[in-house]
């Protein structure tokens, strides 16, 4: 079954209360969708559109892979998978961390 695969990593400031995250979004061997996402921790609307441009870049990609694929998942499935990714890579001070989502 083909995955798809959430690479992120903490950039900036890691004390700051502004989190940025550089993402990459790949299904099966095709080339990945990367995207800088930037929020306030504190402000929630920037926090869903953060996970709203990682979930279209995740579904850009499975469309890429396979475009059978592209109704699989729904958009709050690919954002809570973005979401537990960029939690997983938030204290490792630019450590990428990897997590996938089988589709």
């Amino acid at each position: 079954m083909p995955e798809l695969s959430c690479t992120a990593r903490r950039v900036g400031d890691y004390e700051s209360r502004t989190e940025e995250y550089e993402v990459s979004f790949a299904a099966g061997v095709a080339p990945g969708k990367t995207l800088y996402v930037k929020y306030q921790a504190a402000r929630a609307f920037e926090i869903n559109s953060a996970l709203d441009e990682c979930a279209e870049a995740a579904r850009a990609a499975i469309t890429e892979a396979d475009p059978h694929l592209a109704d699989g998942p729904t958009d709050e499935s690919l954002s809570q998978f973005a979401w537990k990714t960029l939690q997983s890579a938030k204290y490792e001070e630019g450590a990428a961390r990897t997590r996938t989502l089988e589709l």
